[in-house]
């Protein structure tokens, strides 16, 4: 885990049309989180069992450690070089934020239209603009498949597209506090997490995510790999 490094480098010569449309998406959610009229809505009473839909920022829980899928602009100092996606337990931290939309490669979809079980998405980091993303690369701690978070402004390719996958069955609307499954698409691998996968001081020295949980992509569908949203920014379909 040595050498890590705060970036801003750019990911390539995206389209900047798409690319100023989604930044534009990011800074209205961003106002939306911090301003006194929109807090992170928790998912209880009127917002349980909601339905997500296209454009809305999720928090993503991991079921069995309660952290959240996070990123920020410091990169693997090994593997890929991209930017880190780890798990932090920190509730109220934006760095947390995804905002859901359409997959690489698919037609946009319309902003508050629901998302259902068996879709294929993309997921955009809130204050980075950079898609959750997973490859060939070897993780740091346990030597599984990287995750890391690539692109820019939404914009980035295949290995961008995670399909969701609910217990409850497909073709269902995907709902607030029901457990799901992330599948990426070109590996066939599972994201997942472990509390036994932490990054420390003795197996990363001065690291700048020591207390952080490693997110990896794994082969097999199992408690490790369950998620739920349970917090987010929900947009209604018009």
């Amino acid at each position: 885990c040595a050498r890590w490094r705060r970036t801003k480098e750019k990911a390539a010569n995206f389209p900047k049309s798409s690319a100023n449309a989604h930044t534009m998406l990011r800074l209205t959610i961003a106002l939306a989180l911090w301003s006194s009229y929109f807090c992170l809505a928790r998912a209880s009473g009127a917002a349980s069992d909601k339905e997500l839909t296209c454009n809305s920022a999720l928090k993503i829980t991991h079921v069995s450690s309660g952290y959240h899928l996070s990123s920020a602009e410091i990169n693997w100092g090994s593997g890929s070089g991209q930017q880190s996606v780890t798990a932090t337990i920190s509730p109220g931290d934006t760095s947390s934020m995804w905002i859901i939309g359409m997959a690489d490669g698919k037609d946009t979809c319309l902003a508050g239209s629901p998302i259902m079980c068996g879709d294929t998405v993309r997921m955009t980091h809130l204050l980075t603009g950079k898609n959750l993303h997973s490859h060939g690369f070897r993780s740091p701690l346990t030597g599984q498949q990287e995750v890391s978070a690539f692109g820019e402004n939404g914009a980035g390719d295949s290995g961008d597209n995670w399909k969701i996958v609910c217990p409850s069955g497909m073709g269902k609307p995907w709902k607030t506090d029901k457990p799901f499954y992330l599948l990426h698409l070109d590996t066939g691998k599972y994201l997942t997490s472990s509390k036994d996968s932490r990054f420390t001081q003795q197996n990363c020295p001065n690291c700048p995510i020591i207390g952080q949980l490693e997110v990896v992509a794994s082969g097999s569908m199992k408690d490790a790999g369950r998620w739920v949203v349970q917090r987010g920014v929900f947009i209604a379909e018009d």
